[in-house]
């Protein structure tokens, strides 16, 4: 069947050897009627001359050095009302460009993409590697992909930049070719495909044309930090003081907040852009980087905290190479201590980077799609909160990361990440099982060790969830045999040997594992995190004292291994008790400190508190802390902590207000509160709560609540008081 004609505009400025491959592959697929325009660098003969034995071809030399500009002098000079906008370092291979021109037979569909090895976006695809040895095996895997993948289109939120159609029209109604073309603008006025059964490889180098980085007008500044957020007001301040010394500019993108976050953001001198939520995280983050002016881009969520040398860092960005570095980032887990980190690269240049994926997003060569990778800083790490079991829990991060997994895997893109991530977030909302049945399907197929790895990780702390040691122990097992570092394996033996009660096997791996080791996936590894095997262990084996002051100097030294329950039972096991945490942690550690005690049992936690307040008297992390958990206190440890608040200008978050107002209190202990707060501190705006309370009252528990009050709030109780009986 005769398709429509098509207009292809190719940009070029690497190798000869490339284009000619390029051209190759260009012949092979054009019609008799298509055209095709060639827009290449001033004095660039060697690229001329690749052009001889090209069907009719209209040649542009650029001088611009910018890509958007090539796209429209390109477009210029063509006619037809589909046009390819193709990378001259690209190879197609059989009739892709009939492929990419029958998408549009749907008159809905105003751009379309092939498959493409090597480009960021949805287009993405990792060839293996017998179809890379040379352009006849490409041809040949093309081949056998386009048969498997025959008829196949996906509907998508954006494309790459290596290789597109696109209607003419819509382009040029979305304000035409900029140094990326305007996807969200199109998305407006069609549907964006891939297009499964057309496949390329993009075989250019760092000459690649598409490497021309964004415009700005004025001088750039040296860092930009970049950031997107929604309802993050109990965190944000924190983060914001923090990393403001690094950066020369903050950018927020808002996602749609309904707290203080915008104005907080604002406050803090941020340039805010209220934005939107489309379920994808990799899209929100380019968002918000399109905003940003900075040479070099800070990536900063809303609850982490930034720590280090900012001068060193600015020093260091100003005079390397390097197109992206890696930051410590250490992830506070529940029980408040530095738990699994990772060297991840939150640094890049902004020219040559763009995030990828909807979930778990990964900083990509904003032209291969490729993992940016650069050396390690030791002057910036960030400390992550966000997976505490307090923020999991309020923000819902186990149903949404699910929910977010699931689309991307429908997506069905290839991505062998989609099947990884879908595995870890059912982990993480508790749906072990399900994580296992995820992660036995997905190591069917092979995408090599790194893959696996990540795979079986997860099926090791599913099974433990699970008590199935036996599963455990196979994939650790496994996971040795793809491990070119013993590290992971070791880590998660050491919980499997405790899950199974060999306390003592447990330790042995402790004791030689390294005080800091990274596995082959830059997650990164401490002795320190086993911790809670090693004191937990030393109590099995009977050695109370031993774990007692094991755990004495990991306090000492800030890290946090148990949660506070835990922690209380092993020190009073060692003859003290929690309120020894107020010597022992030092100050740089109180905020992990906190974290943990907010998600402990209340009376264990107001007893940590009640020790910190008395050695940092004033201290408001404390009271916030207090604040927090003030409902759930008793009546009579709530009226002294709403003293303290009150006196430090917080009477906004009284401990008895929150009490009085706590449904899932009795109506008697709700009431008190109110009548409290009402007669100690002349609180009007408690008095709906208190006639609520008073009124939920049982009649036969009326005179005993009566009488409480006459103690703790006479004046209140001698306004209810029943009247005399006249006689």
């Amino acid at each position: 069947m005769s398709r429509a004609s098509v207009s292809v505009i190719v940009t070029a400025s690497g190798s000869p050897e490339d284009f000619r491959a390029c051209l190759a592959g260009l012949r092979n697929a054009l019609g008799p009627r298509d055209e095709v325009v060639c827009v290449l660098p001033a004095g660039r003969a060697d690229l001329s001359s690749e052009l001889r034995g090209t069907p009719p071809v209209a040649t542009v030399e650029d001088t611009s050095g910018d890509q958007g500009t090539r796209w429209s002098a390109g477009l210029a000079q063509t006619t037809h009302p589909v046009v390819v906008l193709l990378d001259g370092d690209a190879v197609g291979a059989g009739p892709w460009l009939d492929r990419l021109a029958e998408a549009f037979d749907d008159p809905d569909v105003v751009a379309a993409g092939p498959r493409c090895h090597r480009s960021s976006g949805p287009q993405w695809v990792d060839l293996p590697d017998e179809a890379a040895h040379s352009t006849a095996d490409f041809r040949a895997y093309a081949r056998h992909w386009s048969r498997e993948h025959r008829r196949k289109i996906t509907i998508v939120d954006r494309l790459g930049p290596v290789c597109v159609a696109v209607r003419r029209d819509a382009l040029l109604q979305a304000g035409g070719p900029g140094p990326e073309l305007p996807y969200q603008a199109l998305r407006t006025t069609g549907r964006l495909v891939v297009v499964h059964d057309a496949l390329f490889a993009h075989i250019g180098g760092d000459r690649c044309v598409l490497r021309t980085p964004a415009a700005i007008s004025g001088e750039a500044p040296l860092l930009s930090v970049s950031m997107i957020v929604k309802d993050e007001e109990e965190v944000l301040a924190e983060c914001l003081a923090a990393v403001r010394p690094f950066a020369d500019e903050i950018v927020v993108y808002d996602t749609g907040s309904t707290d203080r976050t915008v104005a907080i953001a604002r406050e803090h001198g941020a340039r805010v852009i209220e934005g939107y939520w489309d379920d994808h995280f990799g899209d929100a983050r380019n968002r918000s980087l399109a905003h940003c002016r900075g040479e070099w881009i800070l990536m900063v969520d809303a609850d982490e905290v930034a720590s280090g040398d900012p001068e060193a860092l600015r020093a260091y960005l100003a005079g390397t190479s390097e197109r992206a570095v890696l930051v410590p980032l250490a992830s506070l887990e529940g029980r408040g201590y530095t738990g699994q980190g990772a060297l991840t690269p939150r640094l890049f240049r902004r020219a040559d980077a763009r995030y990828h994926g909807r979930l778990h997003e990964q900083v990509v060569d904003a032209v291969t799609g490729d993992n940016l990778i650069g050396p390690a800083t030791s002057d910036l790490e960030l400390a992550h909160s966000g997976y505490t079991r307090d923020r999991f829990v309020a923000k819902d991060k186990g149903a949404r990361n699910v929910h977010l997994a699931k689309l991307a895997e429908d997506e069905r893109t290839n991505d062998p990440r989609a099947a990884q991530n879908l595995a870890r977030s059912l982990m993480f909302a508790g749906r072990a099982r399900e994580a296992i049945d995820v992660c036995t399907a997905a190591l069917a197929e092979d995408h090599g060790p790194l893959y696996r790895q990540t795979l079986l990780y997860v099926v090791v702390s599913a099974a433990l969830a699970l008590d199935d040691v036996d599963t455990a122990r196979a994939a650790v097992e496994d996971l040795r045999s793809v491990s070119g570092s013993p590290v992971l394996a070791d880590f998660v033996e050491t919980q499997v040997r405790y899950a199974a009660g060999d306390h003592a096997g447990a330790l042995r791996i402790i004791e030689a594992f390294p005080e800091r080791g990274t596995d082959d996936r830059l997650m990164v590894f401490s002795r320190a995190q086993l911790a809670v095997f090693e004191i937990l262990g030393l109590c099995e084996l009977g050695r109370h004292r031993d774990a007692a002051d094991r755990l004495r100097g990991y306090l000492g030294r800030g890290e946090l291994p148990l949660d506070v329950p835990q922690t209380a039972r092993v020190l009073e096991a060692g003859g003290t008790g929690v309120a020894e945490l107020a010597d022992l942690v030092p100050e740089r550690s109180l905020r992990r400190l906190l974290i943990a005690v907010a998600e402990a049992p209340p009376e264990l936690a107001d007893d940590v508190l009640e020790a910190l307040w008395r050695r940092r008297d004033g201290d408001r992390r404390i009271l916030a802390v207090a604040a927090r958990i003030g409902g759930q206190l008793r009546l009579i440890r709530a009226m002294e902590w709403s003293a303290r608040l009150r006196q430090h200008g917080l009477a906004e978050r009284c401990t008895l207000r929150a009490l009085a107002a706590d449904p899932q209190r009795s109506s008697r202990d709700r009431a008190l509160a109110a009548a409290i707060a009402v007669e100690l501190f002349a609180d009007q705006d408690v008095l709906p709560a208190l006639a609520d309370a008073l009124a939920d009252v049982p009649d036969e528990e009326g005179p005993a609540v009566l009488d409480e009050l006459r103690v703790f709030a006479p004046g209140i109780a001698a306004a209810i008081e029943p009247a005399p009986v006249q006689r």
